[in-house]
C-alpha cells in the first residue's frame, strides 16, 4: 500500500469533550457558581397568541443548475499526436471536445494520483482508452476515427510510462513549452533539433550548454543555444535527416508500449451497453479499488444524452 504524506491524507483531529479541556478545579468552580447566575432570558420562551399553530405548508423544492465552463484543450507538444486530435474535433460540438480533453487530463495524464495504487492508475488509463473508443464510435466517421484513436492511444502510452515523483504526483514526457497557432495546431519546437545537431556535431559546445543549464538556469542556456544555432544553420540543415529518423524511432518505441487490458474490448455500441460492459469487466477484477471506478460509472450514468461527461449538473434544493 502507498503511504501517502500529502495534505489529502492529513488525519482529522478528534473532537475533545469539554470535560477533558478543563481542570477539576475549574469544573468545581463552575458547579458552585451555577446556582447564583441569573438566566440570560428571564421571560419564558413561548409562542405568542397571534402565531398560527396550523401545520406548515408542504415545502416546494426547486432545481439548481450549475454549468461549468469549457474544458481547456490539453497538448502534449508533439505535433503528430496533438494535431490529429485537433483535426478530429474540428467542427464537432463543444460537449465532445470537453469529453475528449477530460479523458486526457483525468484518465491519461493526471498530475495528482492520490490514493491510486499503480494497478488502479494503469486500469484508469485503460478505461480512458475505452471511453475514447466509445466517443469515436458514436460521433466520428471511419477515417477520422482511426487517426483520432491512434493519437489517443499514444497519449495513453505516454501516461503509462509516466514516473511517480512522490506517492501522489506524476511526471510525464510531455513538453512544457508548446507553440500553438491561431487554429489550434501545434508546431514542433526547433530547440530539440538544434540541441541534437549540437550534441552530434559540436560535443564541446553541447557540454557548455549543459553546464550553463545546471549553473545559470534555462534562460542563459537557451540564449547560448540560439546563438550557436544562428551561426550553424547549414550544420543543422545537413543533420536534419538524422534528427527526423531519430524522432521516428522514438515514436515507434512509444507505440510498442503495452496498455492495461482490464477494460479492453468494452462494448461501445451504445451508452447503456458501454456502462454495463464496464461494470461487468470491473466485477471480474476484484484486485482494483472498485469504488473508485463505480464512482466514474455513476457520473457517466447521470450525464444526459450520449456523452460521458456533462458540464450541466442539476441539484434539488429547498425553494
Amino acid at each position: 500500500m502507498l503511504k501517502c504524506t500529502c495534505y489529502h491524507s492529513a488525519p482529522y483531529q478528534p473532537i475533545r469533550p469539554l470535560k477533558d479541556q478543563i481542570t477539576p478545579e475549574q469544573d468545581a468552580k463552575i458547579r458552585n457558581e451555577f446556582s447564583s447566575k441569573k438566566p440570560m432570558n428571564e421571560k419564558p420562551l413561548a409562542l405568542s397568541e397571534s402565531t398560527a399553530t396550523s401545520p406548515a405548508a408542504p415545502v416546494k423544492r426547486g432545481t439548481i443548475v450549475i454549468e461549468t465552463g469549457p474544458v481547456s484543450p490539453f497538448h502534449t507538444g508533439y505535433a503528430r499526436i496533438d494535431n490529429a486530435i485537433t483535426d478530429a474535433l474540428k467542427g464537432k460540438s463543444q460537449e465532445l471536445k470537453d469529453n475528449v480533453y477530460q479523458i486526457i487530463r483525468n484518465d491519461f495524464l493526471p498530475y495528482n494520483v492520490h490514493g491510486l495504487e499503480e494497478a488502479d492508475r494503469l486500469a484508469r488509463i485503460g478505461l480512458g482508452v475505452e471511453k475514447a473508443q466509445y466517443l469515436a464510435d458514436q460521433f466520428m466517421d471511419g477515417k477520422t476515427k482511426a487517426s483520432f484513436m491512434e493519437a489517443m492511444r499514444s497519449i495513453a502510452k505516454i501516461g503509462t510510462k509516466g514516473t511517480r515523483v512522490s506517492d501522489c504526483k506524476m511526471e510525464y514526457n510531455v513538453k512544457n513549452v508548446i507553440q500553438i497557432d491561431g487554429n489550434g495546431y501545434v508546431h514542433e519546437d526547433h530547440s530539440k533539433e538544434y540541441l541534437y545537431a549540437m550534441e552530434m556535431k559540436a560535443p564541446k559546445e553541447y557540454e557548455t550548454y549543459k553546464k550553463l543549464k545546471e549553473t545559470s538556469g534555462n534562460t542563459e542556456a537557451a540564449f547560448f543555444m540560439v546563438r550557436w544555432a544562428m551561426k550553424n544553420l547549414d550544420l543543422i540543415k545537413t543533420n536534419r535527416k538524422d534528427y527526423k529518423e531519430k524522432q521516428e524511432e522514438q515514436y515507434e518505441k512509444l507505440q510498442k508500449v503495452e496498455l492495461d487490458q482490464t477494460f479492453a474490448g468494452t462494448d461501445t455500441t451504445s451508452k447503456e451497453s458501454f456502462l454495463a460492459s464496464v461494470r461487468e469487466k470491473l466485477q471480474a477484477n476484484k484486485n482494483l479499488q472498485i469504488n473508485l471506478f463505480l464512482d466514474q460509472i455513476s457520473k457517466m450514468t447521470k450525464t444526459p444524452g450520449d456523452y460521458l461527461f456533462g458540464r450541466r449538473q442539476e441539484f434539488t434544493a429547498r425553494a
